[in-house]
C-alpha cells in the first residue's frame, strides 16, 4: 500500500506537470449526482489523482440503470448508490479522501460546496440543482452541467456568466430559494416543457426522437444510451481538471461545447433569440444603476 498514489498517476506525468499533478491531489470536487453523468466522472477524477471528492445520491440502484451507470450491476442493484460508489473510488485509490451523502436538503448543499473548487451538477430534480446552482453562484464556485441527449454538451456556470436558470429560462428566478421546494405543479411543468425544449433549436437532434419518446421526456424521462453518457461524463470529468489547473479553453455559457459524434461535427443552433435575450436581460441587471444614471441625463433637463 506504500505509495499508491505515486503510482495511480505515475502515467500522468507527462501530459501533466508534477506541480499540476500536486495541485490535483490537494483539491476537493463535488459530484452532485451519481447516476449515468456522475458515476463515469467521479471514477475519472479519482483516476486522475483529484484528493478529495464530495458525493451525494438520493437513490439506490436498480435494473434500469444497467444501461449506463458505471456503478451498477446486478451485485449492486437495491444498494445505495453513494455507498456503492464510495467503495469502487476507495478501491481505486485508498488515499482519497471521500464524504459522501443521502440527501440533497440546504445543509447538505452547502456542507458539499464547503472547500470546494469545483462543482459538477450530475441530478435529475431540478429542484436541488436550482438550489445548487445559486449556491455555487453565491460561493463563486464553478459548476459544470450537461444534458442527457446525444450530442456531447458541455457548460460552465461562473459568477460571471449569466446563470443555471436564465439560460434554461425557468420561472424560478423571482423566487426565493426556501420557497422552491414547495413548487405548484403550474411552475413545474413550465420547467418540463422548457426542459425538453431547450436543445430543440440544436440541427440534427430531433432526428434521434420518435413522437413517443418527446412524451416520455415531457414526463421527464430522458432516452439514454451508454456511450453518449459516457463520452459526457468524460467531458465534464476533463472539463474540472481544466478549471483546476486552469488549462484551456473553459466551456463558459451561452457559447457552451457541442459535438455530434454520429456525424463527427458541431452542429448548429439556430436559435440564437433565446440566448440574445438571456445576454441582455444580464446586462441589464448586472449595470441597472448606470442605465438609470444614463438615462437621467440624456432625458431629465439639468438644473
Amino acid at each position: 500500500m506504500d505509495n499508491v498514489y505515486s503510482k495511480l498517476v505515475d502515467r500522468n506525468i507527462g501530459i501533466l506537470t508534477e506541480e499540476q499533478q500536486k495541485k490535483l491531489e490537494k483539491t476537493c470536487v463535488a459530484v452532485f449526482g451519481l447516476g449515468g453523468h456522475g458515476g463515469v466522472a467521479s471514477q475519472l477524477l479519482a483516476r486522475s489523482g483529484i484528493g478529495k471528492l464530495k458525493i451525494v445520491d438520493i437513490e439506490k440502484f436498480e435494473t434500469s440503470n444497467l444501461n449506463r451507470q458505471v456503478y451498477c450491476y446486478m451485485s449492486t442493484i437495491d444498494k445505495e448508490k453513494v455507498d456503492v460508489a464510495e467503495h469502487f473510488l476507495k478501491d481505486i485509490n485508498p488515499e482519497i479522501e471521500i464524504e459522501s451523502f443521502h440527501t440533497t436538503n440546504g445543509e447538505t448543499i452547502n456542507k458539499m460546496l464547503d472547500g470546494t473548487t469545483v462543482a459538477l451538477l450530475c441530478i435529475d430534480d431540478v429542484v436541488p440543482s436550482i438550489h445548487v446552482a445559486r449556491a455555487c453562484r453565491e460561493r463563486g464556485i464553478p459548476m459544470i452541467e450537461t444534458g442527457a441527449m446525444p450530442f456531447q454538451n458541455l457548460r460552465v456556470y461562473t459568477k460571471d456568466t449569466i446563470t443555471f436558470e436564465e439560460f434554461h429560462d425557468f420561472p424560478t428566478q423571482r423566487i426565493k430559494t426556501e420557497d422552491l421546494y414547495d413548487l405548484d405543479e403550474n411552475i413545474r411543468g413550465q420547467i418540463k416543457r422548457k426542459l425538453v425544449m431547450a436543445f430543440s433549436d440544436i440541427k440534427g437532434i430531433q432526428n434521434f426522437y420518435n413522437s413517443e419518446a418527446i412524451e416520455k421526456m415531457k414526463k421527464g424521462v430522458f432516452p439514454t444510451f451508454a456511450p453518449m453518457v459516457w463520452l459526457q461524463a468524460t467531458m465534464i470529468a476533463l472539463e474540472a481538471v481544466k478549471i483546476i489547473l486552469n488549462w484551456g479553453k473553459i466551456s463558459l455559457v451561452p457559447k457552451y461545447a457541442l459535438y455530434d459524434p454520429i456525424q463527427y461535427e458541431i452542429p448548429t443552433r439556430s436559435a440564437v433569440k433565446r440566448t440574445l435575450i438571456n445576454l441582455f436581460d444580464h446586462f441589464i441587471r448586472k449595470n441597472k444603476e448606470k442605465i438609470i444614471l444614463l438615462i437621467y441625463s440624456l432625458f431629465l433637463p439639468s438644473f
